[in-house]
Formats: structure tokens, sequence, C-alpha cells
């Protein structure tokens, strides 16, 4: 995949990203620490609409690292990302290459 595409796929995952810090900011203050919450899907996949449950818990480790997003396991692309965790039915991943420098970029 070249550079400019891998780019233009990791802006949209961080725009996915900024919906599921709010929703994240708000679900914080109705839910349980351990009550699953419905966020966006953050793949690469471009009309991706799907959502994955997580506990605010569960959303914290994932935001612990710029690099990280939560995506449903068979939405990963391993052109521009590798797994590094499972967490229930949602896959934790790392972006590489020109992504990771655009999730580090746009980090809330």
């Amino acid at each position: 995949m070249d550079e400019a595409r891998a780019r233009r796929l990791a802006e949209n995952e961080a725009l996915v990203r900024e919906v599921n810090e709010r929703v994240g900011d708000v679900a914080a203050s109705w839910y349980d620490e351990d009550e699953k919450v419905g966020f966006v899907c953050e793949c690469s996949l471009e009309d991706c609409t799907e959502r994955i449950q997580l506990t605010m818990r569960e959303y914290e480790r994932v935001r612990s690292s710029p690099a990280w997003f939560a995506i449903r396991p068979d939405h990963l692309v391993a052109e521009i990302e590798r797994e590094v965790e499972p967490i229930g039915d949602v896959l934790v991943v790392e972006k590489l290459g020109p992504g990771r420098e655009v999730a580090e970029e746009t980090a809330p």
C-alpha cells in the first residue's frame, strides 16, 4: 500500500477515534466501569459503521497507546496494522508505518 493511501486510512481512523472519545466522555458519567458501552469500530474500512462493545476500563486500555485502535477481528488489514491483543469480541491493533505517524500526530 502506498504511503498516501495509508495516511488517508489512518486519518479516517483518527476521526472515528475522536467520535469514540466523545462517547467515552459521556459514558464515563452514565455507565459503571464494568458495563459494556457501544463504540464505533475504529478500523480502516472506509464505509464501516459497525459497533463494538467495551467497558470503560477496556476502552481506557486501548487508549493507553496513541497507535492502538479497537476493531472487529475480521477488519484487520495486515498491511497497515498488527494484532496487539483480543479483548472479548474486539481486537486491539497497532498501526504501522505512515498510519502510526498519523495516529500519534492526532492522538487526543
